[in-house]
């Protein structure tokens, strides 16, 4: 049960003015306050009265939780209604629409509860607009008193001059004093949002000030600080919530509804449940994803840096397909792996067999297999954005002809000289049944071209992967399953140099992600076609790469 001793009272009430701007300090409303009490000494009397009443009430009702009543939630729409109808509390009219309209939010708000909480949505300032705007058009329908509509009062501040300068400048302080940065993004905001409108409208920044400023200060401020403070995505969805607060206010601008009430902080607050509804319904789409826009955020400053972008895949992008080639899935579990390596293949006709065996075994099940959707997305990202692609598959199903794709454990294609090193297809038939082949230039022994468990990768492709490395912005480590002797030098000559790293797929098993790296798991196609997609966003930024052999 809430504790309604007056210390709790006397921190709440001051909490209910912090609320207005989305803060929860007691400083931060008393500076809050005193900026109201700057602009009309009327409204912030209006308005502390107003918070009373509210919370009082709540602990009557209760309403709200413990918590809630405590950080002032229940008492900002009563500060609302009292700054509305301030300057005219002490006439009985004015007493007694104060009083009313009071009421009314009240029993909207209760309601609104109700509807938006189960669904996760705040209800903002929504009930005291919605009573202010029932009363006053109820007011304008029986020609009582239309001055109210246009939120026209004498308004009594304390200096002739400045004052409302000297509020903006305590108002901001008070959202400075819990979230610096993001108040200076704010400001930056609104600044260019009144210069924007007033090009746009004609009308000058001081005017706009009142009605322009406050709806894209709190569209901004309230999602990056308060609603969606936690994601990634927050300056993205405070950026979005701004243009459409825009948008609403410039519709109400040029459709002549502020001839029947100015919108006040309408096109806030229907910005913020249109932007929070989306938001809630498609955070988990892909495209909402934090971790890529971090990636397009990367790919978008490599381009304008001209930084180079090297990949290496595994056998993820053949996952179901091929056996994966580096982990020896593809070898017979019953012959021990010293039997199948390079010292052996030299020495032991039985160890040459068995290689031979495997390897065709392997071959076949290769030869049988097509281009599946993330060789094709490959190609693409290939041809127009990496400057090296390493591959630990063996299978040579990527186009070599135009850009160079290091296979770095060889291919299972094609066969080589140990002598001479010449390369040679396999024969039609199985020779290898019935003899050993031998090259047809120097007769020297012919083996498969892909590695031995204890044969080194190929120098030009060590070569290229530390020349492609040394101007290397981001590593893209695509279908990895494993942290192998290749993927180890890779990722270690990357953090090195402190290149972030991308990871699409799956986490290599055993590898702890850095700071500066990315994960994109799941699906490889579709976080390659979505980068694609981006990169072709990127076409017309003029960036020429050379591929380094």
């Amino acid at each position: 049960m809430i504790n309604a001793n007056f210390k709790n009272h006397f921190t709440v009430q001051w909490r209910s003015f912090a609320q207005l701007a989305f803060l929860d300090r007691q400083t931060s409303g008393l500076l809050i306050f005193l900026a109201i009490a700057l602009v009309s000494v009327w409204s912030a009397f209006a308005a502390i009265v107003g918070v009373l009443i509210n919370n009082s009430l709540s602990l009557i009702i209760k309403d709200y939780t413990v918590q809630e009543w405590k950080l002032g939630i229940a008492g900002y729409n009563g500060a609302i209604v009292g700054m509305y109808w301030g300057d005219s509390i002490f006439s009985i009219k004015g007493l007694c629409l104060f009083l009313v309209t009071l009421l009314l939010c009240l029993l909207i708000e209760f309601r609104l509860r109700a509807l938006l909480i189960p669904r996760q949505l705040p209800i903002l300032s929504l009930p005291a607009m919605a009573s202010i705007l029932l009363i006053v058009l109820t007011i304008s329908l029986f020609s009582l008193d239309t001055n109210h509509l246009l939120f026209e009062g004498a308004a009594e501040p304390i200096f002739q001059t400045y004052s409302r300068e000297i509020a903006i400048i305590l108002v901001v302080s008070a959202m400075a004093y819990q979230y610096p940065l993001a108040t200076l993004q704010t400001l930056g905001i609104s600044l260019t949002g009144g210069l924007i409108a007033q090009w746009i409208t004609g009308l000058s920044l001081y005017v706009l000030v009142d009605l322009w400023a406050i709806n894209l200060a709190l569209a901004y401020f309230s999602i990056k600080t308060l609603f969606l403070k936690h994601y990634r995505l927050a300056t993205l969805a405070a950026t979005f919530n701004t243009l459409l607060a825009w948008v609403i206010w410039y519709f109400w601008l040029i459709t002549g509804l502020e001839q029947l009430s100015a919108p006040l902080l309408i096109p806030f607050i229907m910005s913020s449940l249109i932007t929070l509804s989306l938001f809630k319904r498609y955070k988990n789409h892909n495209l909402l994803q934090s971790e890529l826009w971090r990636t397009f955020q990367l790919l978008l400053t490599n381009r304008l840096r001209a930084k180079q972008c090297v990949a290496i895949t595994g056998s993820g992008i053949r996952k179901g397909t091929l056996p994966d080639y580096p982990s020896g899935q593809w070898l017979d579990p019953k012959v021990p792996i010293t039997s199948y390596t390079l010292a052996e293949f030299k020495t032991s006709k039985r160890c040459r067999y068995l290689y031979w065996k495997a390897s065709f075994d392997y071959y076949q099940q290769a030869l049988a297999i097509n281009k599946n959707n993330i060789d094709k997305q490959l190609d693409y990202l290939l041809n127009h954005y990496l400057s090296g692609l390493f591959t630990e598959t063996v299978d040579s199903l990527f186009n070599t002809e135009q850009h160079p794709v290091y296979e770095c454990y060889g291919s299972i294609k094609r066969l080589y000289c140990l002598d001479c090193a010449q390369q040679q297809a396999w024969p039609p038939i199985p020779l290898w049944l019935q003899r050993d082949l031998h090259c047809q230039h120097c007769s020297g022994l012919l083996k498969p071209q892909i590695l031995a468990a204890d044969e080194n990768i190929d120098p030009q492709c060590y070569q290229a992967l530390q020349t492609n490395m040394v101007e290397c912005g981001c590593l893209l480590v695509i279908g990895v399953p494993t942290i192998t002797s290749v993927v180890s030098m890779i990722i270690e000559n990357a953090n090195s140099n402190k290149t972030p790293i991308i990871f699409i797929g799956t986490l290599p098993l055993g590898y702890f992600v850095e700071e500066k790296d990315i994960q994109l798991t799941g699906d490889i196609a579709h976080w390659l076609a979505e980068i694609n997609w981006f990169i072709n966003v990127l076409h017309p930024l003029k960036w020429s790469y050379k591929w380094k052999k």
